[in-house]
């Protein structure tokens, strides 16, 4: 072999011991690690009903419930004060639910994380004035 040759064949075969010398060194090392990861996964809770909440004789809709809360929460409808002779009932997710005079009912409470739609419609309504309900979502 001439100057030239044997040369690159050194380069050659020293570049093919580097490539394998950590494969060799990995296959030596024969230990395990263990990794432990924490994570906190913040509380989202939202209610969203598909149109304007009114109530009125026959209206109907639906609301999606999301909370990833493990010990669930409660959806709250907040509305005027209902004075003396009005009334109204909601049935929301197959539960009749009268409205109370207050401004205030709780519709639901779930005890688990959960993401749903909820149907609802009006009956037995009785106002002097429109009724319209916002719905509030809270973690328990």
């Amino acid at each position: 072999m001439n100057r030239v040759s044997k040369k690159s064949a050194a380069l050659l075969a020293a570049a093919i011991a580097a490539i394998s010398l950590p494969t060799m060194a990995e296959a030596k090392n024969t230990s395990s690690h263990t990794f432990r990861i924490k994570a906190r996964v913040p509380v989202a809770c939202w209610v969203r009903p598909d149109r304007t909440v009114v109530a009125q004789a026959g209206s109907a809709g639906s609301v999606i419930e999301a909370c990833n809360n493990p010990g669930g929460y409660t959806v709250t409808a907040q509305y005027r004060p209902l004075s003396a002779g009005e009334n109204a009932r909601m049935v929301y997710h197959d539960r009749a639910v009268d409205l109370s005079s207050s401004g205030q009912q709780v519709l639901r409470h779930s005890s688990i994380a959960t993401i749903r739609s909820v149907s609802y419609q009006f009956e037995n309504v009785q106002l002097e004035q429109p009724l319209i309900l916002a719905l509030t979502i809270q973690p328990l």
